[in-house]
Parts: C-alpha cells; structure tokens; sequence
C-alpha cells in the first residue's frame, strides 16, 4: 500500500454503474456508518485485492458474508487526527501538531456489488508520527441496507 496504486490483474467483474455513498462520523476513535445511499455513479477500480504483510497506511474493502475482499480502495485517511500549524521557530514555521480529540465526519464510495456484506477500515494508529506502522483492521460495518440513515435524495 504505502502509498502506491497497483490495481487488480483479475477484476471480479465488470465495474457496476451503481454505487453506494457512505456517510460516516467519527468522534475520538469512535466510527460511526451514519447512512447508506444507493446512487447512478461508477467508482475507480479496485486496488490490488492481495494484502501485503506489513502494509502500513489506510484502505477500504467491500467483504462478502464469507470475509472474502471484493473491492479494495487506498487512500489518504479521512480522520484527521492532526494538523498542521504555525511554529515561533523561524527555522521550523510550520509544524505537525496532534489532535487530542478528532471528531467530523466523511463520505466514502464503494461499488453497489450484490454480494457486498460490510465494509472494512484498516489503518495505521492514528497518533501522531505512527503512520508508518502496520495498519489492522479499526472498524467494520454492515452495508446489507440500503438506502438507510438520515441522508436524503
């Protein structure tokens, strides 16, 4: 993972033209899938759906009911847990700072596959200079009901 996009050499199927806008908010090292919505979109192909040992970084995968990866998607982690400020240090202007308390919310796309179960976050730990350590899992949700939550059209 680390930050390289190789996709899949044996693509499960074809892409499908329905998609599913997942809304989640998180608050500390809670997640929660606040909504699921069915729309007309195609999402980018899958990564790679082989893991390598020791990946460090955050990703996305649609499991089916048997724990099998169907769709995987790297990408820059959606929690901010720290931000970048301003330094006194003439040298140094602009410094990483951690947040002790991240909470917002984000919105993920996963292709609408019939066989999809849940979704499942892996991640590096969240704390600060420890994104190159070897992500597991943080966080899984069902997606069996669409068209659920708050969100609406």
């Amino acid at each position: 993972m680390n930050g390289t996009r190789q996709t899949s050499d044996k693509p499960h199927q074809a892409p499908s033209k329905r998609s599913l806008r997942l809304t989640f908010i998180y608050g500390g090292k809670d997640i929660r899938l606040e909504s699921i919505k069915s729309i007309v979109m195609i999402v980018p192909n899958s990564d790679r759906l082989e893991k390598e040992e020791n990946t460090a970084g955050f990703w996305y995968e649609v499991r089916d009911k048997e724990n099998r990866t169907l769709y995987r998607r790297i990408t820059d982690n959606p929690i901010k847990y720290a931000a970048e400020v301003r330094s006194d240090d003439p040298n140094a202007p602009l410094k990483w700072e951690e947040i002790k308390e991240p909470k917002g919310s984000f919105v993920l796309l996963i292709p609408d596959i019939e066989e999809g179960h849940s979704v499942v976050f892996f991640s590096s730990p969240l704390e600060l200079m420890q994104e190159r350590e070897k992500a597991q899992e943080i966080a899984r949700f069902d997606i069996t009901k669409r068209n659920q939550g708050k969100e609406a059209g």
